[in-house]
């Protein structure tokens, strides 16, 4: 049985499942598989927090109602939970644990046996909080248990023609705050803004981090540093507009987990 059966042959054998639907491609391909596979008892859930930018809301409704998948959007707050708003090392983890507590209690309300996610064969052996979390709570991941790589993802995604099959990864707003600095609403709203704007300035796949009292340091791909650099006053003035004072170019480029990086400079910080 090849990788994609593996995963209709899941859905087929869990009816009654609740999908953690985000704007990704990954979960997008899980949607599509579980579409094929048992279309009449899945139903996928997207939970929407302060950290979430609208675009990937959008977008996983986009991806159900191709699919013809019954899609719940659920509020959830998670500025209002303490240890969160904190960011300190167990944010991603404390996060992922209240997301999926949100999601057990609406799959008990609705009768609904079995919770995944789509988490892929490249991560489920890294050291990813979000992983852990899913593995105390109970939480399924039908891609990486058949074996399936983001490549193979991807190509699952193009073939299917969905929405997001080209759109880079988005991870949430908390990760454009370094450790320890608290998370903000308002700066998560304007750090989204500038993303936005430096998307429409062709920069699709960029990051705003986040440095108080008000500086934005821009990440773009390392082959988009010169054009970003020639750019560099329509970025100012446009970002500036957006809510921030002082903005800067990160020489280099954009890199997944940067912000992890301050947890070395607690450790070795001798005050």
């Amino acid at each position: 049985m090849d990788k994609t059966s593996l995963v209709k042959a899941f859905f087929h054998d869990n009816p009654d499942t609740l999908m953690l639907l985000s704007g990704g491609v990954d979960s997008a391909v899980l949607s599509y598989l579980a579409s094929e596979a048992s279309p009449e008892t899945v139903e996928a859930i997207t939970l929407r927090t302060e950290f979430v930018k609208d675009e990937e809301i959008s977008m996983a409704r986009r991806v159900a109602e191709m699919l013809s998948i019954k899609h719940h959007i659920i509020d959830t707050a998670m500025i209002s939970d303490p240890m969160i708003k904190a960011n300190d090392r167990d944010r991603c983890y404390r996060c992922r644990k209240s997301m999926h507590a949100a999601a057990m209690r609406f799959a008990l309300e609705h009768g609904l046996r079995t919770i995944v996610d789509g988490v892929q064969g490249n991560e489920i052996d890294t050291d990813r909080p979000g992983v852990r979390a899913a593995g105390e709570d109970g939480i399924r991941h039908p891609l990486a248990e058949a074996g399936l790589t983001k490549t193979e993802i991807r190509r699952l995604a193009r073939e299917a023609r969905l929405p997001n099959r080209e759109r880079p990864a988005a991870p949430c707003l908390a990760t454009r705050f370094p450790l320890s600095t608290p998370l903000s609403v308002a700066w998560a709203r304007k750090i989204e803004e500038g993303e936005k704007y430096l998307a429409a300035q062709g920069f699709e796949n960029c990051r705003i981090r986040f440095f108080p009292p008000g500086l934005a340091s821009v990440e773009v791909e390392e082959k988009d540093i010169s054009r970003a650099f020639e750019k560099r006053a329509a970025i100012v003035q446009g970002l500036m507009e957006k809510g921030f004072y002082v903005v800067s170019l990160d020489m280099e480029g954009l890199k997944r987990g940067k912000m992890e990086r301050f947890r070395e400079v607690q450790a070795d910080d001798p005050d």
